[in-house]
């Protein structure tokens, strides 16, 4: 390879790894970002919480920073970490392919499950195809298994949630752009494991081009998913657990993404996601909570717009049925999206209550929401100087802050 080919490549490599970046802080919107490929990232994408300065995080990372791993410049790594103190103490990267990334965790007896995405190949890398990723740990991070899941060429896996002795997984498979085939098992798609990675279930909704599952609500008796169909429309299906679809519903114009997040409200569900305003025009739109009925019939839904830009990712109900949904809110400037970090409550009859702000002078996303011993902790990003946070004002790094149920 000539050295003119060499520079290509790496430059090729590098906005590859920007655009993993964007993916999943913007999750999927259209974004302007003039981002250099020497910024260092490194991404927690959900926790398992133990205080506000203590967790269990995945996520992905370069490691440029890494007292644990070796930098490996143009590529992300799926990655496990311990927090303490607001300090890392563990950190095991999976050493396999080339990017990969891990988007949700969930605790087991005997360690941690993780799920998310890889590229196993060149052709992926350059192709932008994945395979979805499940990776069982002990307690030490040590691996037990992986199953890697191959249905359509990009696959990605999002949720991961503990139902009795059963992992119950959500995520995506579609066709890579350009792709020209007729496959009928793509879109989202829902998938049970045994603890042991056996497959128990799998269930597909849309595809083969669009479709996703981004989160999942476990009841006694049925899954109740959300995500994208076959437009930019966000649906919400209930299943029992055998995979029968028993209700749907929808509500649209959403981005891209679809419904991010769902919570049950009483025998309602709440759900957190976009209301595009023109779907040509991606710089414009608001956020919104929709609320469905149970037999997923709309039944309201509330619109929130704090600048041109405002996005939900993730929403959870209290044991007083009071709601709280994060995201953030900003506008383009200079080519780039300058955000602040935010998180709402409503009351049981989506009143708002109460708000507060997460504001630097670059951009600052809350990513999740999580309830613990009355303390709501959120979990985010932030390429701003922060103050209590180990923030430079240019590299992304994960923020996690503790609120009260009125959010002081």
């Amino acid at each position: 390879m000539t050295n003119k080919s060499k520079k290509t490549m790496s430059i090729i490599i590098a906005i590859l790894a920007i655009v993993l970046v964007v993916e999943i802080i913007y999750f999927g919107i259209k974004m302007y970002n003039n981002r250099k490929d020497s910024t260092f990232y490194t991404i927690v994408s959900s926790a398992i919480l133990k205080d506000s300065d203590n967790y269990i995080g995945v996520g992905f990372s370069d490691y440029r920073h890494s007292k644990f791993n070796k930098f490996d410049k143009g590529y992300d790594k799926a990655t496990i970490s311990e927090v303490k103190n607001s300090k890392t103490v563990k950190e095991v990267g999976l050493k396999l392919g080339f990017n990969s990334r891990f988007n949700d965790v969930v605790k087991v007896k005997d360690g941690y499950v993780a799920v998310g995405k890889i590229e196993m190949t060149k052709e992926h890398t350059e192709e932008g195809m994945s395979e979805g990723l499940i990776v069982k740990y002990d307690n030490n991070f040590k691996l037990v298994w992986r199953k890697n899941i191959s249905i359509l060429e990009k696959t990605e896996l999002y949720k991961v949630k503990l139902d009795g002795d059963n992992l119950v997984i959500v995520g995506t498979s579609v066709y890579s752009d350009g792709y020209v085939g007729n496959h009928t098992t793509g879109g989202g798609i829902l998938l049970k494991y045994s603890l042991d990675g056996k497959e128990k279930l799998k269930v597909n909704n849309g595809g083969p081009y669009k479709g996703s599952f981004n989160d999942i609500l476990i009841e006694d008796n049925s899954y109740v998913v959300v995500g994208l169909g076959r437009a930019n429309s966000g649906i919400i299906i209930k299943y029992d657990k055998n995979g029968k679809k028993l209700h749907s519903g929808s509500f649209g114009y959403t981005d891209k993404n679809g419904i991010n997040g769902v919570a049950k409200k009483g025998d309602h569900y709440v759900t957190a996601t976009t209301k595009v305003i023109n779907p040509k025009d991606m710089s414009n739109y608001s956020a919104a909570i929709v609320e469905f009925n149970n037999k997923l019939e709309k039944v309201d839904d509330i619109k929130y717009a704090k600048s041109s830009v405002t996005y939900f990712n993730n929403i959870i109900v209290d044991k007083d049925q009071n709601v709280y949904v994060c995201g953030y809110t900003g506008k383009a400037e200079n080519n780039e999206l300058v955000t602040d970090a935010i998180v709402v409550k409503y009351d049981k009859d989506l009143y708002e209550k109460a708000s507060d702000v997460l504001s630097g002078k670059n951009s600052d996303f809350y990513s999740h929401v999580y309830l613990e011993n009355n303390n709501l902790y959120l979990l985010g990003y932030s390429n701003s100087k922060l103050k209590g946070f180990k923030t430079n004002g240019y590299d992304y790094y994960p923020i996690i802050k503790k609120y009260n149920l009125n959010l002081k």
